[in-house]
């Protein structure tokens, strides 16, 4: 009995080879497209959840640090201790026992800022805490929408942007 044996030159081999071993160019520019495209497509929705998300840290911090001052006062009172007239400045030391964020208290207002962008402005008494855009802050379009204060709110006023 014979066996027929097929004999492949030398260059075939050498191409099979090849074919096996990687991608040809025209097959990685089709990847990279797919990636790009995808990459464009998603890129928008995460920043416009990243804005979404520092804008919502603004105003819950802006609430904590109106709840700390009426817990501030209720102590003050409980205690027999004066209030601070309106109008005065709320310093972090008055309202930082009462602040917390994740559990943890917090030590300063480099921590109340932290993560927002700007800067969480403590006040005066009688008057609402408000938030100062730092640089690429202002252009947080959800600031607006969930009105975020962005200057000081008196008591009587309706609105703050």
């Amino acid at each position: 009995m014979r066996t027929a044996v097929g004999v492949l030159s030398q260059r075939e081999i050498s191409c099979a080879r090849m074919r096996a071993a990687g991608m040809t160019l025209v097959e990685i520019l089709v990847v990279i497209a797919i990636i790009a495209t995808l990459a464009t497509i998603i890129y928008p929705a995460i920043m416009d959840s990243l804005k979404k998300s520092q804008a919502a840290m603004i105003a819950q911090r802006l609430d904590a640090v109106q709840k700390a001052e009426v817990q501030y006062s209720i102590d003050a009172q409980a205690n027999a201790t004066p209030l601070p007239a309106n109008g005065e400045p709320v310093l972090i030391n008055q309202v930082q026992p009462y602040l917390t964020r994740f559990g943890v208290q917090i030590t300063g207002k480099s921590d109340l800022n932290q993560g927002t962008g700007g800067t969480i402005e403590l006040g005066n008494w009688g008057s609402n805490p408000y938030f100062s855009a730092g640089s690429g802050a202002s252009s947080n379009p959800y600031i607006s929408k969930y009105n975020i204060p962005t200057g000081p709110i008196t008591q009587g006023s309706s609105g703050g942007n």
